[in-house]
């Protein structure tokens, strides 16, 4: 039997969350979320009508009610037991001695389990049990210390957490033998941001094992799972045809784009890539629903240029601004939702080189589009990729981000030069499905009256190299 953590993400990550009566450890170093990640445990117990009972070895009783209020979370029926006073060095004696007799070992053991609040308890958050091992000493007695009351608690089918500092090698601590789970909260500094993770290090049943993204918010915690498991997918959609509107540039695509399927449309700033992405999402809005998440502009931005662009006003497109999201765990997480709730025909990122920004490394960003193709493949979701090539203007790259491999269909523009003036031009460089047109054609916007693109340039060559030259 399962018991809910009640922090969104993490009982996907547990398949329905920890197995009832076992001990799971949360470590961490200072301002983590060890104490925050306790109380939510807590607080959904008491949701669910459950005993709850917080020891605390660590902070005053007074200063986590504090914190519980700056979520907004009632603790009146949280049974508190301050275990500080014991631990206090002007009070207490239990610094002074050697616990070196059966006696001595048995009455501190006994201050956990003989407490009058653990009788059926439900649930419980023991904070900073980290306060034993300062006072005892030796490692033996530490661990049977920890595992007489681990044991009590579990034979009573109370489900446990307990939370302590970072200090040995993650995993090989004393107390890492002695739990059924152990989580690793860390805070992360990578590309100018903090980023916050938790990493599922050890677990006696079936869960997903590893490292995900989560957030502190105003609500509590959330944790982000790039994963498909435990997500209920839709069934594949029927395979159709999507055109894009723009009969040249079906053409150019061998007909039009494959329902389901993955397009990425690449090329340096200014080339119009957005303007073609906008293009395919507006031929979609006259009869479905789709969604844009943009990372450069805001949805004011957007339906002003489809006004002066296309003089079209989007009916169904759904705008997600995602400048403010703090790790590709969250935009995956966000995505996934609304592949649920809206339904969406099509999706677009507008840029997916900002991900690379929102990750610890670039496996991770990677691993987030790489689910993420999976996710819309099952769902027969088309998606749309905008890619911006940083790179130097006269070396050809697809993407410049090595991820060319998960694109269906990729469009490639760039600026080439005639006589002295900069065009832009746009090819297909990739069809997976079949036949796609093999030459360059002339990119051009007319205000009002959206995109223009020529007949193709056979006549030249150079082009992949920006240079615009008849051929001999």
């Amino acid at each position: 039997m399962k018991t809910t953590t009640g922090i969104p993400g993490l009982d996907i990550i547990l398949k329905g969350g920890l197995e009832k009566g076992t001990t799971h450890l949360v470590k961490g170093g200072p301002g983590s979320g060890k104490t925050i990640f306790g109380l939510q445990f807590l607080i959904e117990g008491l949701r669910r009508g459950e005993k709850c009972v917080y020891i605390t070895f660590d902070e005053s009783v007074d200063e986590i009610i504090y914190q519980a209020n700056s979520f907004g979370w009632d603790t009146k029926n949280i049974l508190f037991v301050d275990m500080l006073k014991k631990l206090d060095i002007y009070r207490s004696d239990a610094f002074f001695l050697d616990y070196d007799s059966r006696a001595e070992i048995i009455e501190f053991i006994d201050s956990v389990t003989k407490l009058d609040v653990i009788e059926n308890a439900d649930r419980v958050f023991i904070d900073g049990i980290g306060a034993i091992r300062d006072i005892v000493k030796d490692e033996a007695i530490y661990r049977r210390v920890l595992s007489s009351i681990i044991q009590y608690l579990n034979s009573r089918d109370t489900t446990t957490m307990i939370s302590s500092e970072k200090t040995d090698d993650i995993g090989k601590e004393i107390i890492s033998y002695v739990v059924s789970g152990e989580f690793h909260l860390e805070k992360v500094e990578a590309n100018g941001k903090i980023f916050r993770t938790i990493d599922v290090l050890k677990s006696r049943s079936d869960v997903v094992i590893g490292r995900h993204y989560f957030d502190i918010k105003d609500n509590g915690i959330v944790v982000y799972p790039i994963i498909l498991h435990g997500l209920e997918l839709n069934s594949i959609k029927d395979g159709l045809t999507l055109s894009t509107g723009n009969a040249e540039l079906d053409s150019m695509l061998g007909g039009g784009i494959l329902s389901g399927s993955k397009l990425m449309i690449s090329g340096k700033s200014g080339v119009g890539k957005t303007n073609l992405c906008l293009q395919i999402l507006m031929q979609n809005d006259f009869n479905n629903t789709g969604i844009l998440y943009t990372f450069k502009e805001s949805r004011e931005e957007i339906m002003q240029r489809y006004e002066d662009l296309f003089n079209y006003k989007p009916e169904r497109l759904v705008v997600k601004e995602c400048e403010d999201m703090s790790s590709v765990g969250e935009v995956y997480w966000n995505i996934i939702h609304d592949l649920k709730s809206h339904n969406p025909t099509i999706i677009a990122i507008d840029c997916v080189n900002t991900l690379s920004n929102l990750a610890i490394n670039s496996k991770d960003s990677i691993n987030m589009l790489r689910t993420l193709n999976r996710a819309t493949k099952k769902m027969g979701v088309t998606m749309l990729a905008v890619v911006e090539i940083t790179q130097e203007m006269d070396v050809f790259h697809l993407t410049g981000l090595g991820i060319s491999r998960f694109a269906d269909y990729l469009i490639y523009g760039r600026y080439i030069e005639k006589e002295g003036e900069l065009l832009k031009a746009i090819t297909v460089i990739k069809n997976r499905f079949g036949n796609h047109e093999r030459t360059f054609r002339i990119l051009d916007m007319k205000k009002g009256m959206g995109l223009k693109i020529e007949e193709p340039l056979k006549e030249y060559s150079g082009l992949l190299s920006g240079k615009y030259e008849k051929s001999a």
